[in-house]
C-alpha cells in the first residue's frame, strides 16, 4: 500500500530526469544515451527500496516476528528513507565506477531528481504517520521544495556552466538531507532524548561526517585546479 501512495512521486522522479538528461552536452560527449540514465536510474531505484526495506525490518522487527516472512508482507509494509538514499548512493557509486561513467554528473542530476520527488514523497507519507507527526512531515515537505528552488536558481546554473565542480551538488544534497533527517528525528525525541540514539540516525550522522569529507575534498580540487590556471 505504501508503495502504491509514492507512484507519483517515482513518475515526477523519472520526468525530472529526462528533462536534465536529454540534451545534457556532457553525457551526449560521454555517449550515455537517454537510455542507459533510465536504466541507471532504475537500477539505483531498486537497490534504494532494497535497502530502504531491508534497513525498516531492520529497526522495527518486533521479537517473534520472522524477518522473511515480514519483507514481502502488505501489513508491515514500512520503508525507510534513510535506507533508500543510503543503498541509492551505493549504487550510483558502484555503476559509475564499474561502467566508467562520470559520478559527479550522474550523482547531480540523480539528486536533484530525487529531490523533485521528496515533497511529494512527504505529503503521501502523510496519509500513513500518526497525527501528531502530521505537521513536521509536512514542514519536512516545504522545507525540500524550497531547497530543490535552491538547487535549481543558484546551483543547477553553475553546474551547466561549469563554475561549480560536478559532484558538488549530491554532496551537498547529501549532507542537508542528513542534517534534516537529523533535525526531524531530534523534535521528535525532544520528549526523550535516549529515543534519538538509534541506528537509523548512526547511519545519518555517518552520512553527514562523509558528505563534509566529501565536501572538503571537492574544495581542495577546485582550489588547486584554479591555482594551476592561474
Amino acid at each position: 500500500m505504501q508503495i502504491l501512495l509514492f507512484i507519483p512521486a517515482l513518475l515526477v522522479f523519472l520526468y525530472a530526469l529526462y528533462r536534465l538528461v536529454k540534451d545534457d552536452y556532457i553525457f551526449i560527449r560521454k555517449g550515455i544515451s537517454l537510455e542507459q540514465a533510465f536504466d541507471i536510474a532504475f537500477i539505483t531505484l531498486w537497490a534504494g527500496l532494497f535497502t530502504s526495506r531491508t534497513l525498516y525490518l531492520l529497526f522495527h522487527l518486533h521479537k517473534g516476528e520472522n524477518f522473511f516472512v515480514d519483507y514481502f508482507s502488505l501489513t508491515n509494509g514500512g520503508l525507510s528513507l534513510t535506507g533508500a538514499v543510503l543503498g541509492g548512493t551505493c549504487a550510483i557509486y558502484l555503476i559509475s565506477k564499474y561502467k566508467r561513467l562520470p559520478l559527479g554528473r550522474l550523482g547531480d542530476f540523480l539528486s536533484l531528481s530525487f529531490l523533485y520527488a521528496l515533497p511529494l514523497l512527504f505529503l503521501a507519507n502523510a496519509v500513513l504517520v500518526k497525527k501528531n507527526e502530521l505537521l513536521l512531515v509536512f514542514l519536512n515537505g516545504i522545507v525540500y521544495f524550497v531547497l530543490l528552488l535552491f538547487f535549481m536558481q543558484f546551483l543547477y546554473p553553475k553546474v551547466l556552466n561549469r563554475t561549480l565542480r560536478e559532484g558538488m551538488m549530491a554532496i551537498l544534497f547529501l549532507l542537508l538531507f542528513s542534517l534534516i533527517a537529523l533535525l526531524s528525528s531530534l523534535l521528535i525525541s525532544l520528549n526523550n532524548i535516549n529515543a534519538f540514539i538509534t541506528p537509523e540516525n548512526v547511519i545519518l550522522v555517518f552520512l553527514f561526517i562523509l558528505s563534509i569529507i566529501l565536501l572538503i575534498k571537492q574544495e581542495r580540487i577546485s582550489s588547486r585546479t584554479r591555482t594551476v590556471r592561474q
